[in-house]
């Protein structure tokens, strides 16, 4: 009564290792994807490398862009709360005969302000990844859905 793991006892059903081999295929580019897109966008908002971030925006695409424009409404209204991102900077910084250094900076950026905004561009970029290839899934199902139905019509 039960088949062997290859197998299938019904014709034309799939056989567990067919439904395993076919749900790899799609994980696999699936999860590099997502990857990819999360380790270009780490690179590029720790380095703060414009080319990264522009990078990880057009691999996510068509979800990067409404990403991008929603990581900076959160910057906007975080920059809001007062020491999160004053609006200028000054310094000095000297050395005295002996050789000892020192050094002072005012208006600086929090460093929560600034390790925060990186995580929500991360994660946003991430996310929108993520839903692209949800996109991509439901795209997917309506067209087989439609041919299936299109096909059962036509018997």
């Amino acid at each position: 009564m039960n088949a062997p793991l290859g197998g299938s006892e019904v014709p034309g059903t799939p056989t567990v290792q067919g439904r395993w081999h076919r749900r790899l295929r799609r994980v696999v580019p699936e999860s590099a994807y997502v990857l990819a897109v999360a380790a270009i966008s780490t690179s590029g908002f720790t380095t703060e490398s414009t080319a990264c971030i522009l990078l990880a925006v057009l691999l996510a695409l068509p979800m990067g862009a409404p990403a991008l424009i929603g990581y900076y409404m959160a910057y906007g209204l975080l920059a809001q709360i007062p020491g999160a991102n004053p609006s200028s900077s000054s310094g000095s910084a000297g050395c005295s005969a002996d050789g000892v250094c020192h050094e002072s900076s005012t208006g600086d950026a929090a460093v929560w302000f600034t390790h925060t905004t990186d995580l929500l561009g991360i994660l946003a970029l991430t996310a929108a990844a993520v839903l692209n290839l949800v996109l991509l899934r439901i795209l997917v199902a309506r067209r087989r859905a439609r041919r299936q139905f299109q096909a059962a019509l036509s018997q």
